[in-house]
């Protein structure tokens, strides 16, 4: 997120002078830039965006009101990536139990089931065991 300091190229610690100084150097550069040539949209909105920045830093009530603003969005941030985590973690837990129960030999959670066996028919004359003491063969 940008804020009004890095429209200004300074820190947020920044002295009145340094907050001019940062001002008067974009807005040359800008200006310098164009060499003469009327200013395009997307640059009279950029040098309209740091002449604000310029009046609210410049402004010792105005600066103290925006820097207790970017420090409760800063906090603000903060939580919501703290329960972001939180989930994040408790995702992973869940996930990774999982994972263990199903490969893990001693649960049975995911046997494979015992094959049926073959029905048995009473009047075959050949068994599905082969034995040869059985069979007996006529002449």
């Amino acid at each position: 997120m940008k804020t009004l300091y890095d429209l200004l190229g300074v820190a947020p610690q920044a002295t009145h002078l340094d907050i001019e100084h940062g001002y008067r150097r974009h807005l040359s550069r800008h200006l310098l830039g164009n060499a003469g040539r009327p200013l395009r949209k997307k640059d009279q909105l950029r040098l309209q965006a740091m002449r604000n920045a310029y009046l609210v830093l410049s402004s010792p009530s105005r600066r103290q009101a925006y820097d207790r603003i970017l420090a409760h969005q800063k906090q603000r941030r903060n939580r919501l990536f703290d329960i972001g985590g939180a989930i994040l973690a408790v995702t992973s837990l869940v996930a990774g139990l999982a994972i263990i129960a199903i490969s893990s030999p001693g649960i049975p959670l995911l046997e494979e089931p015992e094959p049926a066996a073959a029905p048995q028919n009473r009047h075959s004359t050949v068994s599905s065991t082969f034995t040869p003491s059985v069979l007996t063969v006529a002449r």
